[in-house]
């Protein structure tokens, strides 16, 4: 069984961090290329969300048994897997652990370009992420 406390804190903290990307949204390319502070903030807060994402993936394969994981893009396909997230967006989810790996290994800069982008058309992919969760474990 899916502790749901501990689920529903994780989901206040994601939709946090998602809150604090959105408010982002309005800034420009030039200045997230300019403002070197900016950009750590973005890269920080869009790396906490997703390891949000992958912390409370793995409390619920946990939790509920499923299949383990063989790294942290798995652990979203392990989950759409068990119906708790919808499989169209797999691919997107994916991404989304690609990029943590990115940023947690420091495999290289992230340019200014690719978290602007992140930031225009991919923060939904977070909330619906939490939407999904929530309303798979904390509706009922």
């Amino acid at each position: 069984m899916v502790d749901k406390e501990l689920l529903a804190e994780k989901l206040r903290l994601l939709s946090e961090y998602i809150t604090d990307l959105e408010e982002q949204k309005t800034i420009s390319l030039t200045d997230l290329k300019e403002n070197k502070l900016l950009r750590r903030y973005i890269e920080r807060t869009l790396h906490l969300a997703v390891e949000a994402c992958l912390d409370i993936g793995n409390h619920i394969i946990a939790d509920l048994n499923l299949r383990e994981p063989a790294d942290y893009k798995d652990v979203l396909a392990v989950l759409t897997e068990a119906g708790y997230l919808p499989s169209a967006k797999l691919a997107d989810f994916k991404k989304m652990a690609q990029f943590r790996n990115v940023i947690v290994h420091d495999y290289a800069r992230i340019e200014p370009e690719i978290l602007y982008a992140i930031l225009q058309k991919n923060i939904a992919d977070l909330r619906l992420f939490a939407r999904a969760i929530r309303d798979s474990f904390l509706q009922q």
